[in-house]
Formats: C-alpha cells, structure tokens, sequence
C-alpha cells in the first residue's frame, strides 16, 4: 500500500521517476522497485519523499503496515480510503489538464459556436 502512496505523490506532483530518483539520491531502477511494491521503503526514504514534496513525514508513514509489518486492520482501511481518494483526485486532475490541452484557441466567439 505504500508503494501505491509513494507513486501517487510522484504523479500528483508531476514528476517523472527519474526525477524523483535523483532528488532522492538513489537509482531510477531502486525508485521503480519501490513503486512497484517489490522492495519496502526505509524511513530514510520515506522522510526524502516528505522532503520533496514538502509534506511531513507522518503523510507517508500512515501506510507504514508495509515498512514494519504491522496488521491494523482499521489503520489499513483507512489507508485504503484515502489512497482511493488520491487516485480519484490524479484521475480528475489529469482529465482537467487533458481538456485544457484540448481547448480551442484562437477567437472565443468561435470555441462557443455551435456546428
């Protein structure tokens, strides 16, 4: 669950992984792992992440389960909630920028025509 929070994060900042990865000072392939949910993230990580995003770091450790092991079962499901949330708000966000891209430009009397 915390690789789905870390990714989000990256993507809602608009940051590509390569970025990311030298902000962080580690390897595009280490950050992709971690993304993808196949190596744990270290608290030293987890606190870079607060870093670049300016966020604190109890942001990211909210969805610690994964890093220590830990079994809360209503602690999960609020994390489950919120990345939901996230990903909802990622989803909109970029539907919102895809139809800026495609706003007509030019007369604004012509955009509102009807054909």
């Amino acid at each position: 669950m915390i690789n789905r929070a870390l990714r989000l994060a990256r993507e809602f900042n608009r940051m590509k992984q390569v970025e990311l990865a030298k902000r962080l000072n580690i390897s595009t392939s280490y950050l992709s792992e971690i993304e993808a949910g196949k190596k744990p993230p270290s608290i030293e990580l987890l606190d870079g992440y607060a870093e670049v995003f300016g966020v604190p770091a109890s942001t990211f450790l909210m969805f610690r389960e994964q890093v220590i092991g830990k079994e809360d079962v209503k602690q999960q499901e609020r994390a489950r909630k919120l990345l939901q949330f996230f990903e909802w708000v990622a989803r909109e966000d970029d539907d919102s920028a895809e139809k800026e891209e495609a706003a007509p430009t030019g007369n604004p009397k012509e955009a509102i025509r009807t054909h």
